[in-house]
């Protein structure tokens, strides 16, 4: 069997939209949350944590408009790949899918050691369960791995599988995290005086909020994860904008009451908590929300919180898994990385090369400390976004007759130029959260940069985006058997030797003769523009068709000439 996807399979569309909704959602209410609300509490206070959440929803919501407006018109494998493709060429889609891939791999990764944390640390305080050695550092990557090789199996049995297996956990977290939310409201309507846990509402000033918000703006990030289900999706052009939009919103909401909630769990003056509970949970770290939960004083807490964790992280776990495969799928399928990555299962229609690779990073990172690594996805994810908003300036701009929506966003191009800023500034203040976040990043671009140098240029296939017939002439069938000649005129100047063969093959075999004429079109013209380019092409064409007419009218039946988007 052909190694092509093209002709040996492709991917199932069976994914519906509370399917899509869910793998967003999935995505973004991972572990990342738990982890930070601590540290952005100690970083911006109380009333900062709920305006990091609620900002960068709100810039969170902008790019997820750039996604949806891209994605309902270019609804394919791969997401942020194919915008820049489209945008910029091929040079700048492979960066964005290169960069696409390690980052969602590495989110895989640490999402796979939280779960493997928080199990370990409640079931070493379960009575009963303390002989396990529970604080020992080989059980603590051996579960992360058996939990990463479970959900690796889960995305190797298809897009279905994943997303019902990714839907059936969501709703599980979704549940625990409103229900914390809802008890942190019950908390302040029975004791209004816990209210005053919010005072000061912001003790180090707005500036912290840039720190605490580009530390925890990969939690919003999972509307990327939608953009890879387009070939999977059933109505992609209506159910992925709107799973994008819905997801963003839910999520933000849900952050923000739990944030609530989190802030009035303790009661001041509690012992050892002192008259400023806020300090109190920040002084804890990544451990803040958990410590600050125990301290609600509701049944089951610890059992509660470390259920929600659970479902987060290996919801999270199993949509970064599903994005990655995508990500370096979409690579290969277009020879940016060796076809083999393009390769589908014939029995369970999944890109199985792509989850192999996709699959060793995550292992080989699970092994390792991930928290500068963890930083650089992020910082990526920024540049991603970033990358995408500025695409769908470009492409509105000059595109936009050439595409169908299925969604535009309001008020453009505000939207995304106030994205662009939030983002660039996010991305430069993330240095003082890890400096050894900007040492991996660029290594990795640049190793991105020298592949695409060394291999992908010059083996990269046109897609369909790059290529636009610009008009065609035909004539009725006149039975000749379908026999076809094609002409190549990629020389005007040379036409009439090419067609003075093609003259005595057309009278040998009574040939249908088509000639066929590629113009190369640069980035910076939209594709209907490309008319003045047509020109010297069509002259050629006319001229051959006129030549061959009197001796073979079949001849007459079929002149095609297109336009290719240069390569970058």
């Amino acid at each position: 069997m052909s190694d092509s996807p093209h002709v040996s399979a492709e991917l199932s569309r069976d994914l519906n939209l509370f399917h899509v909704i869910m793998m967003g959602m999935g995505m973004m209410i991972g572990a990342g949350v738990f982890l930070g609300i601590g540290i952005t509490t100690h970083g911006a206070g109380p009333g900062g944590l709920l305006l990091t959440f609620a900002l960068n929803g709100c810039v969170a919501l902008f790019s997820a408009m750039s996604y949806a407006e891209l994605s309902s018109a270019i609804p394919r494998a791969g997401g942020a790949y194919n915008f820049a493709r489209v945008a910029f060429g091929r040079g700048t889609s492979f960066l964005a899918g290169w960069m696409e891939w390690f980052a969602s791999s590495v989110a895989g990764a640490m999402y796979a050691v939280t779960f493997s944390m928080y199990t370990l640390e409640y079931l070493g305080a379960v009575e009963g369960m303390r002989w396990l050695p529970c604080d020992h550092p080989v059980a603590l990557k051996g579960v992360a791995l058996a939990v990463a090789l479970f959900f690796i199996y889960i995305n190797y049995r298809g897009a279905s599988e994943t997303g019902k297996a990714g839907a059936v956990i969501t709703l599980g977290q979704t549940l625990f995290m409103v229900v914390l939310g809802v008890l942190g409201v019950v908390t302040a309507l029975r004791e209004p005086s816990r209210l005053a846990n919010f005072r000061p509402f912001l003790p180090n000033g707005w500036a912290a909020l840039l720190v605490t918000m580009g530390f925890t703006y990969v939690a919003f990030e999972g509307f990327e994860v939608i953009a890879q289900a387009g070939d999977e999706a059933i109505d992609p052009k209506r159910n992925i904008p709107k799973a994008m939009l819905y997801s963003v919103l839910f999520v933000t909401i849900i952050y923000v009451f739990v944030s609530f909630s989190t802030i009035v769990a303790v009661e001041p003056g509690a012992a050892g908590v002192g008259d400023e509970p806020w300090r109190w949970i920040g002084s804890h770290g990544e451990k803040g929300f958990y410590r600050a939960i125990g301290q609600s004083g509701v049944p089951y807490s610890g059992l509660l919180l470390t259920l929600a964790v659970i479902f987060s992280s290996t919801s999270a776990l199993n949509a970064t898994i599903y994005s990655a495969t995508r990500a370096s799928y979409a690579l290969g399928r277009d020879r940016m990385l060796p076809a083999f990555f393009s390769r589908i299962s014939p029995k369970r229609k999944t890109p199985y090369i792509a989850l192999v690779f996709t699959a060793g990073i995550v292992l080989i990172v699970a092994l390792l400390p991930v928290k500068d690594v963890a930083s650089s996805a992020s910082i990526m994810f920024l540049f991603l976004f970033f990358l995408v908003n500025l695409c769908v300036i470009k492409i509105r701009r000059n595109m936009a007759d050439e595409l169908h929506y299925g969604f535009l966003m309001p008020l453009f191009p505000l939207l995304p130029i106030l994205a662009i800023a939030a983002q660039a500034l996010l991305a430069v203040w993330l240095v003082h959260m890890s400096f050894v976040a900007w040492i991996v990043a660029p290594v990795w671009v640049l190793l991105g940069v020298a592949l695409f140098q060394g291999y992908s240029k010059s083996r990269a296939v046109p897609t369909a985006d790059e290529i636009h017939v610009f008009e065609e002439q035909e004539a009725p069938d006149t039975g000749n058997g379908g026999c076809r000649l094609m002409v190549g005129v990629a020389n005007p100047q040379s036409t009439l030797s090419l067609v003075l063969s093609a003259q005595r093959l057309c009278q040998a075999k009574d040939a249908r003769v088509e000639l066929l004429h590629m113009v190369p079109v640069p980035d910076q013209v939209p594709l209907t523009d490309a008319e003045r380019y047509m020109n010297p092409g069509r002259e050629a064409m006319v001229e051959a068709m006129l030549y061959l007419a009197p001796s073979s009218p079949s001849a007459r039946r079929c002149a095609t000439a297109a336009t290719w988007r240069a390569a970058s």
